[in-house]
């Protein structure tokens, strides 16, 4: 038989609001939060012009496809022992490469790229059925005069800011 879970969905809700605060105070959480992200991103470019295989529509379909790419256990290895060398992370590599070639790609310098992140920072949660997930834009400006892992130690900084702002909802 199963446990009685701790806290229930409506519970979270709740606590996420007290821990959060009223926006309109400007000593909360939520102002705090709401600021550093107006800050962050403020003037980003609408658009990133990619090159593409056909005109835009003048109305989205929403439609797309995947592409699956596939990293050999000694490239892995590489991306691993590169985080490390920085104090970074996988996933910071990783952003950091995207963010290098979407601004090649582009020909531009302000790259952001979003990512959901789990909102489960709390044991309790962990058994919890109901929606935590929240997004997080990570902004790279990049020059192209730095090397790379000049940029990685600099954008290790940007991320971790953007994770410790990841609590107010971003929409």
């Amino acid at each position: 038989s199963w446990a009685p879970l701790p806290v229930q969905y409506a519970d979270y809700a709740l606590w996420q609001r007290a821990v959060l605060g009223d926006e309109s105070d400007p000593e909360s959480v939520a102002a705090q939060q709401i600021t550093f992200w107006r800050a962050q991103l403020a003037e980003l470019p609408e658009l990133l012009e990619l090159p593409t295989d056909r005109p835009r529509p003048a109305v989205a379909t929403l439609s797309g496809a995947r592409v699956d790419v596939s990293i050999d256990a000694q490239t892995h290895s590489g991306l691993v022992d590169l985080a490390r060398a920085h104090g970074a992370t996988l996933f910071m590599v990783v952003h950091t490469a995207l963010a290098v070639l979407l601004a090649r790609l582009s020909g531009t310098t302000d790259i952001a790229i979003g990512t959901p992140v789990a909102g489960r920072g709390e044991r309790e949660l962990d058994d919890l059925i109901g929606m935590f997930v929240n997004t997080v834009v990570f902004r790279t400006r990049y020059d192209g005069g730095e090397s790379f892992g000049e940029l990685l130690g600099r954008q290790r900084e940007i991320d971790l800011q953007a994770f410790a702002h990841a609590d107010i909802p971003f929409e």
